[in-house]
């Protein structure tokens, strides 16, 4: 008796609360044909998804975008399936329950909330599988005009946080945000990153001088300074932060770009010639006014890896007690620093009694 007396109790709450009236078999055989509907929608929604998604992957898209058509491509057979659901259960008994299940979610508007949300996530992945696809073109067409790497990466990133930002802006006009609020938040999140990291920013604006200028490319021999200790390498990237040296010992060295831009840079592969320069020490006997400095230019010229042009010059810088100085000065090929060993060993043979000392090894550290 109890137990029949909560089953009528039961009954007569879901009737007079949500509409319905007792399940017959109507309604059964209504509920079997949604099931069905829906099931072939999913079903013909997912073997659409699969077409696209194969034919879009031959494509220059990214992966990020095919899988995001991939599931807007199943939204369509699911929205007729709703539409046909909605004429099977009946329009009039489901609009008569629907303000009994919306005091059970007490939300002003609710389909159009729940629309703009979807609206919104997928503005998320097409906003980022856009912006990916933009960037990899971007540096795939750029890298065809031979246009450098860290150029090519540079733009793409632009671009790709460009787009990224319209999709965010987008999103908050779908969702009624004002635009003022986000933008006191980063404008309040921008001072405050400022002053937490002005070094920081003060290497990403070097780091456009550099890629934007190019004082030196990749494979270039520098010379910097940093704290005033002096490094002189290839350099093997250059990045937004710092730029990475691989110094004449073997190491390699991160030199922060501000460092780089803020002191004086010798690149040693910007020209074709490098001027190198001995000190040459003799005694004063063995020293012919009229004769020694002709026999050192001839010994100069005779070698094929010092450059004619510009000719080499030999100047006397001292003469005391103890003998005659003189500096010589030649050119040659940028990278032949066997040159001034040859140079070395010529003058060594022209002057047995005399001291030869590089002063400059034309790069050749």
């Amino acid at each position: 008796m109890l137990a029949q007396k909560c089953y009528n109790a039961q009954k007569e709450y879901f009737t007079q609360g949500f509409g319905f009236s007792d399940i017959s078999m109507e309604n059964t055989l209504g509920i079997i044909l949604i099931g069905l509907t829906l099931l072939v929608a999913l079903g013909l929604g997912l073997f659409l998804r699969r077409i696209l998604v194969r034919r879009l992957k031959r494509t220059v898209l990214d992966n990020w975008l095919i899988q995001t058509f991939g599931v807007v491509i199943v939204f369509p057979p699911l929205i007729v399936a709703a539409f046909v659901a909605a004429i099977i259960w009946k329009p009039i008994q489901l609009s008569a329950s629907w303000p009994n299940i919306n005091s059970l979610f007490p939300i002003a508007n609710l389909p159009a909330l729940t629309l703009n949300l979807v609206y919104a996530l997928l503005l998320i992945a097409l906003g980022v599988g856009v912006a990916r696809t933009a960037r990899t073109l971007i540096i795939r067409g750029l890298g065809e005009n031979r246009i450098d790497i860290n150029i090519r990466t540079l733009v793409g990133r632009i671009f790709y946080y460009i787009i990224l930002a319209l999709t965010v802006f987008w999103i908050l006009s779908i969702l009624q945000i004002p635009i003022a609020v986000p933008a006191a938040f980063i404008g309040i999140l921008t001072v405050a990153l400022a002053v937490a990291v002005q070094d920081i920013l003060k290497d990403l604006v070097a780091g456009f001088y550099i890629l934007i200028e190019r004082p030196f490319h990749i494979g270039d021999q520098i010379c910097t300074t940093d704290g005033g200790e002096t490094y002189t390498g290839t350099v093997e990237d250059v990045q937004l932060r710092a730029t990475k040296l691989r110094i004449v010992s073997g190491e390699e060295v991160t030199i922060p770009n501000s460092l780089i831009f803020g002191n004086a840079v010798v690149n040693n592969t910007s020209y074709n010639e490098r001027r190198a320069t001995l000190t040459v020490s003799m005694p004063e006997a063995a020293y012919l006014k009229d004769e020694t400095v002709g026999q050192i230019l001839t010994v100069l010229k005779q070698l094929e890896s010092v450059t004619a042009k510009p000719e080499p010059r030999v100047t006397l810088s001292s003469i005391t007690s103890e003998g005659v100085v003189f500096t010589v000065r030649f050119w040659i090929a940028n990278n032949q620093f066997s040159t001034v060993t040859e140079v070395m060993c010529a003058l060594h043979t022209l002057l047995p009694n005399a001291e030869l000392t590089i002063k400059d090894a034309a790069g050749d550290v």
